[in-house]
């Protein structure tokens, strides 16, 4: 099996993964400017890694930090590496680079809200992939920007209530969203 490693990207690398593959990746509605993202790892309040065997770029993850807590933002396998095993593998790798922090939160698509059976049918796979990665539906639901997500949690120690998930989410969106913004894109319940 090839070695896989984990490399924080440059914001060159960022940018080029934001064109190359996080477009295609992710729902325009889903997918922040690659400006607000920059301006966050700027604060100190975005991570962005890539998964490379030797020289290939095979995944990414873009985690939201405030304090102990993180928001995995983005997570995708590059097209021609899914289905083997890849994801989960690097799934499990960030869990243990971040075993120390207090909360890892991840927004998966609803399929309670999709347009049609594939898009349903998708969403429902995700959500699969991650409970076979250890992730726990936490109960909470979220309407970020109009798309509708559930909020696992991937553990890091506890797991945490409903009212604690709802409070980290919040903290999380609020460091990159102003109070109208969010006010006026973020229902959560």
């Amino acid at each position: 099996m090839d070695t896989m490693q984990i490399c924080q990207l440059t914001k060159r690398q960022l940018a080029a993964v934001y064109q190359d593959h996080m477009i295609h990746d992710f729902q325009a509605a889903e997918l922040k400017p690659l400006r607000m993202m920059l301006d966050a790892i700027g604060r100190g309040e975005y991570i962005c890694l890539g998964c490379y065997i030797q020289e290939t770029l095979c995944g990414y993850a873009m985690l939201v930090q405030v304090g102990a807590d993180l928001l995995l933002d983005y997570y995708a396998v590059i097209e021609k590496f899914r289905n083997s095993g890849l994801g989960s593998r690097f799934l499990g790798m960030l869990r243990g680079q971040f075993n120390e922090m207090d909360s890892m939160l991840i927004e998966s698509e609803n399929p309670d809200y999709m347009k049609n059976d594939a898009e349903r049918q998708t969403a429902e796979r995700r959500l699969r992939f991650y409970a076979r990665c250890g992730c726990q539906d936490t109960g909470v639901t979220a309407q970020v920007f109009g798309v509708e997500y559930r909020i696992l949690e991937m553990p890091a120690g506890k797991l945490h209530s409903q009212d604690e998930i709802r409070s980290v989410y919040a903290k999380l969106y609020h460091s990159f969203l102003s109070a109208p913004r969010y006010n006026r894109h973020m229902l959560l319940r």
